[in-house]
């Protein structure tokens, strides 16, 4: 079955790092702004690791000794008749986003909010997640299966390309798992010189022999650039 396809689409500095003091500084506003506006020409479907939703899109506490877990099994659900214009998929591999609206305002959207978790998530967690109409996939036992929630998310959703804005961990395990297609970088003008600071792809320190072609680099107006690689399948 045909899976959905995979855009990396990360802000980054020259050096190659995703957050730091330049972020948000008044002359890297041209390319922060460009990352967020071409975000969804690239795809109606924004996707994230569960450490950026908890920071951004869900950042509640759920009390799950509320929800009631009587009938509940580790099989996909879905409100009936849900569509949307826009989704967020969070990769929630333990259950850990709390979420306060079933949808995530960003970028000028309402994206309406997907979970893909595994056996590990709570059925109380589900179940909030029922209370909330948000739908939600099962992919794995104590890992994601990342194939399987493409092809899932292309057949009960009908998303075609899904564009992966990290973290850093997340977009590593999909190199990992050969499931990158495309990578959009939007690079500002600054270097970091953050050490400590993660790069657009943690492997956990493991090389992934996989290649990638330039297929454009477009100027941006404050110095910054766009670049954008295909994956290289020969």
């Amino acid at each position: 079955m045909e899976r959905a396809k995979v855009i990396i689409h990360m802000y980054q500095s020259i050096d190659g790092k995703i957050d730091g003091d330049w972020d948000g500084l008044p002359g890297d506003k041209a390319s922060g702004d460009f990352y967020d506006d071409i975000l969804f020409k690239l795809s109606n479907t924004n996707a994230n690791g569960s450490n950026t939703i908890v920071m951004y899109a869900a950042p509640g506490k759920v009390d799950l000794s509320q929800y009631d877990p009587t009938g509940i099994d580790y099989t996909d659900w879905s409100p009936e008749n849900l569509q949307a214009t826009t989704w967020d998929v969070s990769f929630d591999r333990r259950g850990r986003a709390g979420w306060e609206k079933n949808y995530f305002d960003y970028a000028g959207k309402k994206s309406r909010a997907i979970e893909v978790v595994t056996k590990l998530a709570d059925k109380r967690y589900l179940a909030f997640l029922r209370s909330m109409a948000i739908p939600y996939l099962v992919c794995g036992d104590e890992q994601i299966d990342f194939e399987q929630a493409l092809v899932k998310l292309r057949q009960r959703f009908g998303i075609e390309k899904m564009v992966l804005g990290g973290g850093a961990l997340i977009n590593g395990a999909f190199l990992k798992a050969g499931l990158v297609d495309e990578i959009s970088l939007v690079v500002a003008p600054y270097i970091s010189g953050d050490v400590t600071k993660k790069g657009t792809f943690d492997t956990k320190q493991v090389f992934v022999d996989q290649r990638f072609q330039l297929v454009r680099a477009d100027p941006l107006g404050d110095g910054g650039v766009h670049l954008v690689f295909a994956k290289d399948n020969q």
